[in-house]
């Protein structure tokens, strides 16, 4: 399985105006790269794999001799065109491990903000085991030739000011703007910056092979769903409707368990459902997917187990059960069963196991190939779906896009289920947990053959 390591944390505004960490990693081994301009000629070794994430794949040896070569690299790491971002690229010595992204701040924000949220991002990158070296990189829609220096130039002094404090090396500190490119650090820089030609003309663009080469697109596309045929989204309704009358009297988890157990295997059809093409789902397939994800239970027990596999969903669907026979029992509410045990210490392994996958207290790293395929078809899934169903499939794609390591994607899908259910729970629960920059503990763990290459 590949290697996850933490590369992407956004920041975003939310509702209410505050600020909010939305956490962000691609599951890629780390790479070799010369850091820009001021440091010796280094050969890297780009780490990534097939799945659409981290850009570079292992082994393929990359040279950045000057700052806009090492800009050429930088979407190819993160896997997609930076917009209106800071992106923070981490190293162990002469590798990177890892790059973290965040919006930038509002313009005019006040020095103490500066402050408050440079210290936030240097602390999450203090999370990773042994960085030595920083390069950050903006990328602004404000023009070089409109202002005197470079844009966000008091924020990269703030954030380099902390890094320095936190014991980080700052290799340089970059600006990509519309017209042109500069080193913070470069007290020659052109008023008007350098030509973006020259990152466009780089060397590196050639030396990365075609096979390994990404179609970079931007973050938030990656939220856009497909275009589906409208018959089929009628169709789909009324099948789906069917299911729902069937289950009109299942208004506990016990008996929409039971019922869901009656027409399908939530297992087994999850296991299924990653086998479909999802351009050409069947009304049949999509109905009974789309009916079996709006019960809580289903829908949680198949999310995990797109990520980590059958044994999890198993596992999960298990104790689904057991909690199910303790409420048909005792009458309890599942939230008063599951605080009561947490409260004594009497949860069982699998309740701890699965909660800790939830939140992503564990190091045991999600598949992305699963999560990939699993993402296609829930698209497809929700653009399909009747408006009040859609909300579950959201969620869905809203946790494992968290678990991919695309956390500003994750909050607009949560937005989206929220905009049509306001207080849906695990919408509810998703936007908290993203809300307070909890990173995933897998996103942390270093790899043994990153261990091994030190």
């Amino acid at each position: 399985m590949p290697s996850v390591n933490l590369v992407l944390v956004g920041v975003v505004r939310s509702s209410t105006g505050r600020i909010r960490l939305i956490p962000e990693y691609v599951p890629r081994p780390p790479q070799n790269v010369n850091p820009p301009s001021r440091t010796p000629t280094l050969t890297g070794a780009g780490g990534g794999n097939d799945t659409g994430e981290g850009g570079l794949m292992n082994r393929t040896i990359v040279k950045t001799r000057e700052a806009h070569d090492f800009l050429a690299l930088v979407p190819q790491l993160v896997g997609f065109l930076p917009e209106k971002s800071l992106v923070l690229v981490a190293f162990r010595g002469n590798r990177t491990c890892g790059a973290m992204r965040f919006n930038l701040p509002e313009p005019g924000a006040p020095e103490k903000v500066l402050k408050r949220i440079a210290t936030t991002l240097v602390g999450t990158i203090c999370k990773i085991p042994d960085v030595d070296a920083l390069v950050p990189v903006v990328y602004s829609d404000e023009t070089i030739a409109g202002i005197v220096g470079l844009p966000q130039e008091r924020f990269v002094e703030v954030l380099c000011a902390r890094a320095r404090l936190s014991g980080f090396l700052l290799r340089d500190a970059l600006c990509v703007a519309p017209d042109g490119w500069g080193s913070y650090f470069d007290p020659g820089c052109p008023a008007a910056g350098y030509p973006l030609s020259a990152i466009a003309a780089s060397e590196v663009n050639r030396a990365i092979p075609d096979a390994v080469r990404r179609d970079l697109a931007t973050l938030s596309s990656r939220a856009d769903l497909p275009a589906v045929d409208p018959s089929m989204k009628e169709r789909l309704g009324r099948r789906l409707a069917r299911y729902q009358r069937l289950g009109a009297g299942a208004d506990t988890v016990p008996e929409l368990l039971e019922l869901a157990g009656d027409i399908l295997d939530p297992v087994v059809a999850a296991e299924a459902a990653l086998g479909f093409d999802a351009q050409n789902l069947g009304v049949d397939d999509a109905a009974a997917l789309l009916f079996l994800v709006q019960g809580p239970a289903c829908r949680d027990q198949m999310m995990l187990q797109f990520a980590f596999g059958e044994t999890v969903g198993r596992n999960t669907h298990a104790l689904n059960l057991r909690y199910a026979i303790l409420q048909r029992a005792t009458g309890r509410s599942l939230d008063d069963i599951i605080g009561e045990e947490q409260s004594e210490g009497h949860h069982g392994p699998h309740s701890r196991a699965t909660s800790d996958l939830l939140l992503g207290l564990c190091r045991e790293r999600p598949d992305p190939d699963r999560i990939e395929q699993a993402i296609r078809l829930l698209k497809v899934l929700v653009a399909l779906a009747p408006r009040k169903a859609r909300p579950a499939p959201l969620c869905m794609l809203a946790w494992l896009s968290w678990a991919m390591g695309r956390g500003s994607v994750a909050g607009i899908f949560v937005d989206q289920a929220l905009a049509i259910d306001r207080h849906y729970g695990m919408a509810e629960l998703l936007s908290t947990v993203f809300g307070s920059g909890h990173l995933p503990d897998w996103a942390f763990a270093v790899p043994p053959d990153e261990t091994a290459n030190a």
